[in-house]
Protein backbone atom coordinates (compact mmCIF):
# COMPACT_ATOMS: atom_id res chain seq x y z
CA UNK A 1 0.00 0.00 0.00
CA UNK A 2 1.01 3.46 -0.75
CA UNK A 3 2.14 5.56 2.79
CA UNK A 4 1.58 9.25 3.01
CA UNK A 5 0.59 11.93 5.47
CA UNK A 6 3.58 12.07 8.09
CA UNK A 7 2.89 15.54 9.87
CA UNK A 8 4.82 17.36 12.53
CA UNK A 9 2.42 16.92 15.77
CA UNK A 10 0.64 19.83 17.23
CA UNK A 11 -1.04 20.45 20.63
CA UNK A 12 -4.84 18.65 20.28
CA UNK A 13 -8.21 21.16 21.38
CA UNK A 14 -9.97 19.25 23.59
CA UNK A 15 -13.34 20.16 24.74
CA UNK A 16 -13.01 20.27 28.63
CA UNK A 17 -15.83 18.78 28.88
CA UNK A 18 -14.49 15.58 27.76
CA UNK A 19 -12.37 13.64 30.27
CA UNK A 20 -8.82 12.96 28.87
CA UNK A 21 -9.49 9.20 30.06
CA UNK A 22 -12.65 8.90 28.02
CA UNK A 23 -10.44 9.80 25.10
CA UNK A 24 -7.84 7.57 26.44
CA UNK A 25 -10.51 4.53 26.90
CA UNK A 26 -11.43 4.62 22.85
CA UNK A 27 -7.79 4.47 21.89
CA UNK A 28 -7.27 1.66 23.81
CA UNK A 29 -10.55 -0.26 22.64
CA UNK A 30 -9.68 0.34 19.24
CA UNK A 31 -5.45 -0.36 19.76
CA UNK A 32 -7.19 -3.64 21.22
CA UNK A 33 -9.41 -4.45 18.84
CA UNK A 34 -6.88 -4.49 16.29
CA UNK A 35 -4.80 -7.14 18.65
CA UNK A 36 -8.02 -9.37 18.68
CA UNK A 37 -8.23 -8.96 15.12
CA UNK A 38 -5.14 -10.43 14.42
CA UNK A 39 -5.83 -13.45 17.04
CA UNK A 40 -8.97 -14.47 14.65
CA UNK A 41 -6.49 -13.83 11.26
CA UNK A 42 -8.50 -10.97 10.11
CA UNK A 43 -5.84 -9.20 9.56
CA UNK A 44 -3.62 -8.31 5.84
CA UNK A 45 -0.13 -8.33 6.55
CA UNK A 46 0.06 -4.02 8.32
CA UNK A 47 -2.40 -3.35 5.79
CA UNK A 48 -6.47 -2.60 6.50
CA UNK A 49 -7.33 -0.28 9.40
CA UNK A 50 -9.94 0.80 12.18
CA UNK A 51 -10.68 4.14 13.12
CA UNK A 52 -13.38 5.99 15.55
CA UNK A 53 -14.35 9.39 15.84
CA UNK A 54 -12.62 11.30 18.73
CA UNK A 55 -14.97 11.72 21.52
CA UNK A 56 -14.68 15.40 21.86
CA UNK A 57 -14.39 16.42 18.16
CA UNK A 58 -16.43 15.30 15.39
CA UNK A 59 -13.68 16.91 12.65
CA UNK A 60 -11.12 14.25 14.31
CA UNK A 61 -10.68 10.58 14.36
CA UNK A 62 -8.39 8.16 15.56
CA UNK A 63 -6.54 5.73 13.03
CA UNK A 64 -3.52 3.21 12.97
CA UNK A 65 -0.73 4.52 11.88
CA UNK A 66 0.94 2.64 9.36
CA UNK A 67 3.84 0.01 9.75
CA UNK A 68 3.02 -2.04 13.40
CA UNK A 69 1.71 -5.58 12.87
CA UNK A 70 -1.54 -5.81 14.26
CA UNK A 71 -0.79 -7.93 17.04
CA UNK A 72 1.57 -5.53 18.55
CA UNK A 73 -0.30 -2.32 18.19
CA UNK A 74 -1.07 -0.41 21.51
CA UNK A 75 -2.58 3.21 22.31
CA UNK A 76 1.30 4.53 21.36
CA UNK A 77 0.08 3.34 17.38
CA UNK A 78 -3.07 5.16 17.46
CA UNK A 79 -2.43 8.79 15.72
CA UNK A 80 -5.62 11.18 16.21
CA UNK A 81 -5.70 12.84 12.24
CA UNK A 82 -8.15 15.95 11.30
CA UNK A 83 -10.34 15.77 7.97
CA UNK A 84 -7.35 17.78 6.29
CA UNK A 85 -4.81 15.00 6.64
CA UNK A 86 -2.93 16.60 9.49
CA UNK A 87 -1.76 14.37 12.25
CA UNK A 88 -2.91 16.50 15.08
CA UNK A 89 -1.61 14.16 17.87
CA UNK A 90 0.58 11.01 18.36
CA UNK A 91 3.44 10.31 16.14
CA UNK A 92 3.93 8.14 12.84
CA UNK A 93 2.23 8.40 9.13
CA UNK A 94 -1.14 7.46 7.85
CA UNK A 95 -1.71 4.73 5.06
CA UNK A 96 -3.31 6.95 2.19
CA UNK A 97 -6.24 4.52 1.37
CA UNK A 98 -6.63 4.46 5.35
CA UNK A 99 -7.41 8.29 5.41
CA UNK A 100 -9.29 8.47 2.65
CA UNK A 101 -11.65 5.47 3.31
CA UNK A 102 -12.15 6.39 6.78
CA UNK A 103 -12.36 10.57 6.29
CA UNK A 104 -14.64 9.76 3.21
CA UNK A 105 -17.00 7.54 6.16
CA UNK A 106 -16.73 9.63 9.22
CA UNK A 107 -17.06 13.36 6.91
CA UNK A 108 -20.01 11.81 5.22
CA UNK A 109 -21.88 9.57 8.44
CA UNK A 110 -21.30 11.22 11.62
CA UNK A 111 -23.75 8.79 13.36
CA UNK A 112 -20.40 6.21 11.44
CA UNK A 113 -18.49 6.48 14.83
CA UNK A 114 -16.40 3.77 14.27
CA UNK A 115 -15.69 2.13 11.38
CA UNK A 116 -13.73 -1.55 10.82
CA UNK A 117 -12.37 -2.33 7.01
CA UNK A 118 -10.92 -5.59 6.83
CA UNK A 119 -9.73 -8.30 3.80
CA UNK A 120 -10.46 -10.95 5.99
CA UNK A 121 -10.96 -14.06 4.19
CA UNK A 122 -14.54 -15.13 3.77
CA UNK A 123 -16.39 -11.88 4.17
CA UNK A 124 -13.94 -11.00 1.20
CA UNK A 125 -14.42 -14.55 -0.26
CA UNK A 126 -18.03 -13.39 -0.74
CA UNK A 127 -17.54 -9.84 -1.86
CA UNK A 128 -16.60 -11.81 -5.45
CA UNK A 129 -20.33 -13.36 -5.63
CA UNK A 130 -23.01 -12.33 -6.91
CA UNK A 131 -25.14 -12.99 -4.01
CA UNK A 132 -22.59 -11.92 -1.18
CA UNK A 133 -24.01 -12.66 2.32
CA UNK A 134 -26.93 -14.33 2.16
CA UNK A 135 -28.51 -13.15 5.33
CA UNK A 136 -31.42 -16.00 5.77
CA UNK A 137 -29.35 -18.80 5.91
CA UNK A 138 -28.12 -18.89 8.94
CA UNK A 139 -28.74 -17.44 12.37
CA UNK A 140 -25.45 -15.41 12.74
CA UNK A 141 -26.52 -13.80 9.28
CA UNK A 142 -29.65 -12.71 10.14
CA UNK A 143 -27.83 -9.91 12.59
CA UNK A 144 -27.49 -8.29 9.30
CA UNK A 145 -30.69 -8.77 7.53
CA UNK A 146 -31.62 -5.56 4.89
CA UNK A 147 -28.38 -3.95 6.83
CA UNK A 148 -25.77 -4.84 4.49
CA UNK A 149 -25.12 -2.26 1.14
CA UNK A 150 -22.54 -3.14 -1.70
CA UNK A 151 -20.27 -1.06 -3.49
CA UNK A 152 -18.61 -1.70 -6.81
CA UNK A 153 -14.65 -2.36 -7.32
CA UNK A 154 -13.23 1.35 -8.10
CA UNK A 155 -9.91 1.25 -7.41
CA UNK A 156 -7.55 1.68 -4.68
CA UNK A 157 -8.88 4.31 -2.52
CA UNK A 158 -5.23 6.88 -3.32
CA UNK A 159 -7.77 9.88 -3.92
CA UNK A 160 -10.18 11.87 -2.19
CA UNK A 161 -13.01 10.77 -5.19
CA UNK A 162 -12.92 6.97 -3.89
CA UNK A 163 -12.81 7.76 -0.50
CA UNK A 164 -15.77 10.09 -0.59
CA UNK A 165 -17.35 7.26 -3.41
CA UNK A 166 -16.94 4.69 -0.53
CA UNK A 167 -17.90 7.27 2.43
CA UNK A 168 -21.45 7.62 0.66
CA UNK A 169 -22.20 3.62 0.12
CA UNK A 170 -23.21 3.69 3.44
CA UNK A 171 -26.81 3.80 3.63
CA UNK A 172 -28.93 4.94 7.10
CA UNK A 173 -29.70 1.88 8.90
CA UNK A 174 -26.24 -0.37 7.28
CA UNK A 175 -24.22 -2.09 9.86
CA UNK A 176 -22.25 -3.68 7.00
CA UNK A 177 -21.08 -2.55 3.41
CA UNK A 178 -19.42 -5.52 1.04
CA UNK A 179 -17.02 -3.85 -0.95
CA UNK A 180 -16.78 -5.64 -4.04
CA UNK A 181 -13.50 -7.29 -5.04
CA UNK A 182 -11.87 -5.85 -2.20
CA UNK A 183 -13.25 -6.79 1.14
CA UNK A 184 -15.75 -5.36 4.24
CA UNK A 185 -16.84 -2.34 6.46
CA UNK A 186 -18.31 -2.19 9.39
CA UNK A 187 -19.95 0.53 11.02
CA UNK A 188 -20.83 0.67 14.62
CA UNK A 189 -21.34 3.47 17.45
CA UNK A 190 -18.31 1.99 19.47
CA UNK A 191 -15.26 -0.22 19.49
CA UNK A 192 -17.10 -3.35 20.81
CA UNK A 193 -20.30 -2.43 19.13
CA UNK A 194 -18.52 -2.65 15.81
CA UNK A 195 -16.29 -6.02 16.78
CA UNK A 196 -18.98 -8.01 17.40
CA UNK A 197 -20.27 -7.04 13.72
CA UNK A 198 -17.05 -7.38 12.19
CA UNK A 199 -16.84 -11.04 14.22
CA UNK A 200 -20.34 -12.35 13.71
CA UNK A 201 -20.29 -11.28 9.49
CA UNK A 202 -16.90 -13.33 9.14
CA UNK A 203 -18.86 -16.21 11.35
CA UNK A 204 -21.48 -15.76 9.20
CA UNK A 205 -19.67 -15.41 5.82
CA UNK A 206 -17.70 -18.65 6.35
CA UNK A 207 -20.52 -20.71 7.00
CA UNK A 208 -22.07 -19.94 4.21
CA UNK A 209 -18.91 -20.64 1.90
CA UNK A 210 -18.22 -23.83 3.44
CA UNK A 211 -22.36 -24.57 2.88
CA UNK A 212 -22.03 -23.71 -0.58
CA UNK A 213 -18.77 -25.60 -1.33
CA UNK A 214 -20.95 -28.70 -0.53
CA UNK A 215 -22.58 -28.14 -4.03
CA UNK A 216 -25.78 -28.89 -2.12
CA UNK A 217 -29.53 -26.79 -2.16
CA UNK A 218 -28.94 -24.78 0.62
CA UNK A 219 -32.09 -23.96 3.06
CA UNK A 220 -33.36 -20.73 3.57
CA UNK A 221 -35.31 -19.21 6.71
CA UNK A 222 -38.39 -16.91 6.17
CA UNK A 223 -37.69 -13.37 5.64
CA UNK A 224 -40.38 -13.32 8.93
CA UNK A 225 -37.98 -15.39 10.94
CA UNK A 226 -35.40 -13.80 9.58
CA UNK A 227 -36.69 -10.65 11.09
CA UNK A 228 -37.45 -11.91 14.29
CA UNK A 229 -34.42 -13.71 14.85
CA UNK A 230 -32.69 -10.20 14.17
CA UNK A 231 -34.40 -8.50 16.69
CA UNK A 232 -33.38 -11.03 19.26
CA UNK A 233 -29.87 -9.43 18.40
CA UNK A 234 -30.83 -6.34 18.70
CA UNK A 235 -31.96 -6.87 22.29
CA UNK A 236 -29.24 -8.17 23.48
CA UNK A 237 -27.19 -4.76 24.06
CA UNK A 238 -25.04 -6.37 26.69
CA UNK A 239 -23.65 -8.74 24.00
CA UNK A 240 -20.75 -6.36 22.37
CA UNK A 241 -19.26 -5.35 25.35
CA UNK A 242 -19.44 -8.97 27.02
CA UNK A 243 -17.62 -10.43 24.10
CA UNK A 244 -15.07 -7.76 23.45
CA UNK A 245 -14.44 -8.22 27.54
CA UNK A 246 -13.95 -12.07 26.76
CA UNK A 247 -11.90 -11.05 23.48
CA UNK A 248 -9.58 -8.85 25.71
CA UNK A 249 -9.18 -11.59 28.03
CA UNK A 250 -8.25 -13.97 26.19
CA UNK A 251 -5.96 -12.14 23.79
CA UNK A 252 -4.12 -10.80 27.23
CA UNK A 253 -3.90 -14.17 28.33
CA UNK A 254 -1.74 -15.22 24.66
CA UNK A 255 0.38 -12.36 25.23
CA UNK A 256 1.72 -13.37 28.82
Amino acid sequence: MVKGGEYCAVMTMTDESVSAERIHAVKDDLAAAFRIAAMHGFNEGVDNHFSAVHPARDDWFFLNRYGPYWSEITTDDIITVDFDGNIVEGEGQWDVTAFMIHRGCHRAHPHARVVFHTHQPYATALSITKTGLDTRLSQNATHFHNRVGRLPYGGLASGEEEGTRIGSAISEGQIAVLLDNHGVMIIGEDVPQAWFRLYFFERAAQVQVLAQSTGDELVRMTDGVAQQAQAFFDSEVHAPGALFAAERRREELLRR
